[in-house]
């Protein structure tokens, strides 16, 4: 089936002008004497036969004939008098006015229900006539004849009629809405429905063959003077609208235009009329209007009843005007508390306010402005990213926030909570959704009492932002452009949050990375730096081991052989200094080649209690030292003797700290992650902080030169890294310095899991 073709504005214009032009057509009468120039053109005895043949027409042409300002009276008795006396254009005038109104005038049930009001309009239009008629017979100089006048005023509103009969639903939204906004309908009409009253009027005057004259009186009556083009019959056409601004002004019908009717003075003058003859019209028009009506067959209405029901409409104008005012009071109320709300909210939030903080003010917002006792918040930085929800009570308290993992379609795919914020998805994911927030949106929510409202729409890869509410927001601010400045300014907030968050979040992360890189540039660094030393001392190894055993030896026989005891005193530091330098190549070749660990099932006390007896050998200390092992602490699974060569390196550097008060060697467990905790802790006089950057570099020591070599902490360090392990120091200055070593995976591993990792 091919789809179905939409009219473009254009073609849609066309079909309207197309229906205006099936109105039906003046009868053979009017038509033939509109075709008459001038009395040479028509054998009057025909036309004559021709008006008598119609009993109704010939008896309204008669009544527009006996006009009281003919002086005529009962005169005219019949239309070939009527023809003698008054000529072809008072005849042509008389019936063009009875066959336009009979052929448009309204239904019994035609007041204005539904937007057009048939009766108001005509009774307008015969105020308009009798004016334009008045001013005529008084303005002699202005070369206007009355009966056309008339015929003028009569016809101008005919494109009103004609929207009314080929659009009458859409016509009366236009007026209806027109009369809303206290504006005339000209500028809606075009805009609503393509075309203008005065279009479809010129067309309609076309199509049934009226007068140039007439024609341009129903397109450009509302025209400003200024921008009135230079016709023939210019003034004709000013003499409609300047009477149309009196009877406006005078409430004499229904005119369908809303807005400040143009000043009628300054129209006179424009168009080169007397002001005071026009003004001066006011005082008959009534009269005028009251026997016109009953010559058309309108009704029979008294010159009293005609200003009576001028008051009444202006009475009614009047109620109008005031219920728009109050509208208008109202609606500038509303808006005043809704931009109050958007101020009030842009001072709480700050641009670098956090997602909870903004949607905390948004919050309050709408408990001030909606009401209610949910609201409950979703954001979304982006798809497939989890959702941020926030309650918060109708004092802005925060009740609860969790991160969410959205829920998933049938499909499996997780549900996006951007399409919350489109229609055509909403109804796709709602059966899903909407139930499971329910259960976050409040305790004693009803799935049916939940609204939401979007507060970012933007791409489908974009944020996202909901507010979930239990009060209809459409109900609270009925305005729509109100709404959506408050939405706007609620979503705009909530977007800059979630970006300022992305982006602090990406600042962390690559400062992250940028210490990730550091750290790996210093450990690269340190393994170069390792590799270039193993290097070395191999060769040191290679090349010095031998003299040194040879200089050992030697020192070995001269103490045995030398009698005098100073010189076996210098025979014996010629073997400590050769054991010395034989330790340091061990120290190098341990750091930069370090062995295999061994681990194995270990009691941490006993290694500990070697560690410090050997560290009272090597260094001779005199402080005491209390060692901490809970009783209940299980064998570790350690290499015994890398530890124990690490804590007398820890333990002689406590002891070396200038002190003679207790050292401390406590073992414990960290209760977050399991590692073992072994600290040795000195309550000497600690290290300044260049000391403490540099206290792990090989040969680095604050004792004057000579005094030690600078590898103790560095050899602790590979050491306990040999086990998976680190060390720490922390120090302050007269206060001591304490060592912590952390060995994670320290337990004995279970029978089941020891025959595991052996299969």
């Amino acid at each position: 089936m091919g789809r179905r073709h939409e009219p473009s504005r254009t073609e849609q214009v066309e079909l309207i002008l197309d229906r205006v032009d099936q109105l039906p057509t003046l009868s053979p009468i009017a038509q033939k004497l509109l075709s008459a120039a001038s009395p040479d053109d028509v054998d009057f005895s025909e036309l004559i036969k021709l008006i008598e043949t119609d009993p109704s027409l010939t008896g309204k042409v008669l009544s527009m004939c006996r006009r009281a300002d003919r002086g005529l009276g009962n005169a005219v008795s019949s239309v070939g008098q009527a023809v003698t006396l008054l000529g072809l254009e008072a005849i042509q005038s008389a019936v063009l006015s009875v066959e336009v109104f009979e052929l448009l005038s309204p239904t019994e049930d035609d007041h204005g229900e539904g937007g057009f009001d048939g009766f108001g309009h005509w009774r307008g239009c015969v105020s308009v006539a009798s004016a334009c008629e008045l001013i005529a017979a008084s303005n002699t100089s202005g070369g206007i004849k009355p009966d056309m006048a008339f015929t003028a005023g009569l016809l101008h509103g005919l494109g009103r009629a004609a929207m009314s009969m080929v659009l009458p639903e859409s016509y009366g939204r236009v007026l209806r809405v027109a009369e809303q906004r206290g504006v005339d309908s000209a500028t809606l009409e075009r805009e609503l429905i393509g075309l203008d009253h005065h279009t479809a009027g010129r067309r309609l005057a076309e199509h049934w063959g009226l007068p140039e004259f007439l024609r341009d009186v129903v397109w450009l009556y509302d025209l400003p003077p200024q921008s009135m083009p230079t016709l023939d019959h210019r003034n004709t056409i000013g003499l409609v609208a300047t009477a149309r601004a009196l009877c406006r002004r005078m409430n004499m019908g229904w005119f369908g235009d809303f807005g400040q009717p143009a000043d009628v003075v300054d129209l006179a003058e424009a168009f080169e009329l007397d002001p005071e003859v026009v003004e001066s019209t006011a005082s008959h028009i009534h009269e005028r209007v009251a026997e016109r009506c009953a010559a058309l067959g309108m009704d029979e209405i008294t010159p009293v009843e005609v200003l009576l029901e001028s008051v009444m409409r202006a009475n009614t104008r009047l109620a109008s005007l005031n219920r728009s005012l109050s509208k208008r009071s109202l609606h500038a109320s509303q808006q005043k508390r809704v931009l109050d709300a958007i101020g009030s909210f842009c001072s709480m939030h700050q641009g670098s306010s956090s997602v909870a903080e903004t949607l905390a003010d948004i919050a309050q917002s709408s408990s001030e402005l909606i009401g209610g006792s949910v609201f409950t918040l979703l954001a979304q930085s982006e798809p497939g990213r989890p959702w941020k929800l926030f309650r918060f009570s109708d004092q802005a308290k925060l009740l609860r926030s969790e991160v969410l993992e959205p829920p998933a379609l049938k499909s499996g795919a997780p549900v996006s909570l951007h399409w919350l914020t489109e229609p055509s998805q909403m109804m796709q994911v709602s059966t899903t959704v909407i139930p499971w927030l329910s259960q976050y949106a409040g305790e004693t929510v009803e799935i049916g009492d939940l609204r939401i409202v979007p507060l970012i729409a933007g791409s489908p890869g974009g944020p996202a932002a909901v507010l979930m509410l239990d009060r209809d927001i459409e109900e609270a601010i009925p305005s729509e452009v109100q709404r959506r400045a408050l939405v706007a300014a609620w979503g705009a907030a909530v977007a800059a949050s979630l970006r300022h968050e992305q982006s602090r979040t990406l600042a962390e992360e690559l400062a992250e990375r940028h210490r990730d890189l550091a750290e790996a540039q210093i450990r690269l660094a340190e393994t170069q730096s390792m590799a270039r030393l193993g290097a070395m001392t191999a060769g040191a190894a290679h090349e010095m081991n031998n003299p040194l055993t040879v200089i050992k030896g030697y020192s070995q026989v001269l103490r045995t052989r030398i009698a005098d005891g100073d010189l076996r005193n210098l025979a014996e530091k010629i073997g400590q200094a050769s054991q010395e330098i034989s330790d340091l190549i061990t120290s190098l070749n341990l750091i930069a080649d370090p062995p295999e660990p061994k681990k194995i099932k270990t009691s941490i006390q006993g290694v500990i209690n070697e560690a410090v007896m050997a560290s009272r050998t090597r260094t001779r200390m005199k402080c005491a030292s209390r060692v901490s092992v809970p009783s209940h602490l299980p064998a570790a699974m350690v290499d015994p003797q890398l530890l124990r060569q690490a804590l007398v390196e820890l333990v002689c550097n406590a002891a070396e700290s200038g002190t003679d008060e207790i050292i401390e060697i406590r073992v414990q467990t960290d209760p977050l992650d399991d590692r073992l905790l072994i600290m040795v802790k000195d309550h000497g006089r600690g290290m300044p902080p260049e000391t403490l950057e540099h206290a792990f570099d090989p040969f680095f020591s604050d004792k004057p030169a000579g005094r030690q070599t600078g590898l103790g902490l560095s050899r602790a360090r590979r050491l306990v890294e040999l086990m998976g392990g680190t060390v720490s120091l922390s120090t302050k200055l007269g206060e001591g310095t304490r060592a912590l070593v952390t060995l994670p995976g320290w337990r004995v591993p279970s029978v089941e899991t020891a025959r595991e990792q052996a299969a």
